[in-house]
């Protein structure tokens, strides 16, 4: 019975050690990438406002950006020719929220954060067309 016990309170804790390495919402090895919704990020914005390890990443074309913008981002043609040179360039330390006009560029942009190395990568779920939906501001 002793046993018994002593082997169900191991396996227990072997997963809840295995739930904590697994937590979902950065980035990992495996490339894998947490979506936000519009709520959770403006959440993460709010919360990271005046934080230098964090950066708000809009991977639309230069046009798009200068029309309308989510407040405090930063613009990184995903369509340029010099979108993975600039890319390398950026902090693999600190934490990104990527978006675009619906999630296609942002997830391709995703994709090559995986292959520099990003591990703090989230993903601005339907971009900011669902962002704008949720009635959340924008700038012009």
């Amino acid at each position: 019975m002793i046993e018994t016990k002593k082997i169900i309170w191991l396996l227990c804790l072997g997963a809840a050690f295995f739930a904590f390495l697994y937590r979902p919402g950065k980035v990992r090895a495996e490339g894998e990438h947490r979506n936000l919704s519009p709520v959770q990020a403006r959440e993460l914005i709010e919360k990271s406002t005046g934080n230098p390890d964090f950066v708000l990443l809009d991977v639309r074309t230069p046009g798009e950006f200068r029309s309308e913008r989510i407040g405090g981002a930063v613009m990184i043609d995903y369509n340029s020719g010099t979108f993975r040179a600039e890319m390398a360039g950026l902090d693999r330390g600190k934490t990104y929220i990527v978006y675009c006009r619906t999630g296609n560029r942002s997830d391709g942009a995703l994709k090559v954060m995986k292959e520099e190395g990003f591990r703090n990568v989230y993903h601005l779920d339907g971009g900011i067309v669902k962002w704008k939906e949720a009635g959340l501001p924008t700038q012009k």
